[in-house]
């Protein structure tokens, strides 16, 4: 899933363009400005989104700091807080901030219910993920702390050691839907954080956190797309302010020594430049930030499969900074394909943006259909990634609806704008927007054939 060459570099900078505007001796040092500060936003990208998501759920009211906040109900087509939601599960979110002391993590016996709770780092990486896939479903006491905490866990608490002091939990419970909410409701009041000192029972005063500094939130608004619209001052400003706390790691030095050396961050968190430094970063990050909410762009770099892509080394991305920020684009908060893998699909057979001007069909045969040990679904997003309305509000199928089958049990999706003729496949029909779409089929606890590449999902037909 990394960028091309083509892609990587596609910023439309050469040093005849410069030369032309008169640079003739420092044409090349401002190429290379510019190409570093694309690296540099790619870099700090998903930091930076990271704490604006949080933000942007907190005075949506739909996140916590240290405390849980479940979903009580699937999102819908208002939803825009995170691209690509998922109509699956029941969501419990908690934002940690780990500066001042550990946090307390009680997971309860879940009754048989399918569960996960993976914790990213600051910068997006999975730490890990306590859930019936790792734990089983008996109850578990964690105690989740910092990089610099340095005390001695209770007895009994297996300690998750975080490496940055802010981190995202974005749990989930599998739901079939309001039959099954008021059940898991009660099971998610059982899941519990609280502070370390509130457990031992002598609670220590909280010390007010101090947020970093970000220009005004617009609520209305999904947090890339504001992201999209910052300057560089502001993006850096951000950036910096953020790196006190949220150290990266120490394979990352040498990227961050470059992003100092050419005067984007420092102690003081300004930005510090020469007037040539200050134009090469200017044209590098219009150019990047372009190119990175080009989202149909991006995605054409990817190798498909049948035509779907599939990110088969989502989660953790070590140095490979420039998938890590377009999965934190594309689909902010990804789980390491050991817990799920999300196959996606822009185009039909013929190269053409899948649309809702045409109809299509997806046929999985019957030693064909999704092997998953959790559940799968098939979800459908509008080109902003985003849920579509439509007027069933039916946004996903999958394994736990009331699908049809055909007699050789052998399934057959329905893709289009419009009803199907026939009554019958009203059940597996998928409601398209009138413009583009894409489709995104989620297999959670994929079996080893779908890790290994022995089952890849099926072609998508086009009829008439």
């Amino acid at each position: 899933m990394a960028l091309s060459r083509k892609m990587r570099w596609g910023l439309g900078l050469g040093a005849t363009t410069l030369v032309a505007a008169g640079l003739t001796a420092s044409a090349f040092s401002v190429v290379n400005q510019a190409r570093e500060t694309a690296q540099a936003y790619l870099f700090g990208y998903p930091l930076v989104l990271m704490e604006l998501t949080k933000q942007h759920q907190e005075l949506l009211g739909t996140t916590a700091i240290n405390g849980f906040r479940h979903s009580l109900r699937f999102p819908d087509a208002s939803f825009n807080s995170v691209v690509s939601p998922n109509v699956d599960t029941l969501y419990s979110i908690t934002h940690f901030d780990l500066r001042q002391e550990p946090v307390v993590m009680s997971i309860p016996d879940t009754n048989g219910y399918y569960y996960m709770m993976p914790i990213m780092d600051a910068w997006s990486n999975v730490v890990t993920s306590p859930g019936t896939r790792t734990i089983g479903t008996e109850p578990k006491t964690f105690l989740v702390a910092g990089p610099t905490w340095n005390g001695t866990a209770p007895a009994g608490m297996d300690v998750i050691r975080i490496p940055t002091q802010m981190a995202w939990m974005i749990g989930r419970i599998k739901s079939s839907g309001p039959e099954d909410y008021a059940e898991i409701h009660q099971l998610q009041q059982r899941f519990q954080l609280m502070p370390l000192s509130v457990w031992q029972g002598h609670p220590v005063a909280a010390t007010p956190a101090d947020m970093a500094e970000l220009p005004p939130l617009d609520l209305s608004q999904a947090p890339d797309r504001q992201l999209a619209n910052w300057n560089q001052d502001q993006f850096f400003a951000a950036f910096c302010q953020l790196l006190h706390h949220n150290p990266p790691r120490t394979e990352d030095a040498p990227i961050l020594a470059r992003i100092q050396a050419i005067g984007l961050i420092n102690d003081d968190c300004d930005v510090n430049q020469s007037p040539l430094q200050r134009l090469g970063s200017r044209i590098g990050y219009r150019k990047v930030v372009g190119l990175l909410n080009d989202s149909q762009q991006l995605l054409e770099q990817r190798d498909t499969y049948n035509g779907w892509r599939i990110g088969y080394d989502l989660g953790e991305y070590g140095a490979r900074y420039q998938q890590r920020a377009l999965v934190a684009k594309l689909g902010f908060g990804a789980n390491t394909p050991d817990d799920a893998l999300y196959p996606n699909l822009h185009k039909d057979p013929q190269g053409r943006p899948l649309g809702g001007d045409q109809r299509y069909v997806l046929h999985f045969s019957r030693d064909q259909l999704p092997p998953a040990r959790a559940f799968w679904s098939l979800t459908l997003y509008n080109a902003q990634q985003l849920l579509s309305a439509n007027p069933l509000d039916r946004y996903a199928l999958g394994d736990r609806d009331d699908l049809h089958y055909n007699d050789d049990g052998s399934l057959d999706l329905f893709i289009q704008h419009e009803p199907p003729a026939e009554v019958a496949q009203h059940s597996n029909w998928l409601p398209a927007p009138e413009g583009q779409f894409n489709l995104f089929l989620r297999l959670y606890w994929p079996k080893p054939e779908v890790l290994e590449k022995r089952w890849l999902p099926p072609v998508i037909q086009v009829t008439q």
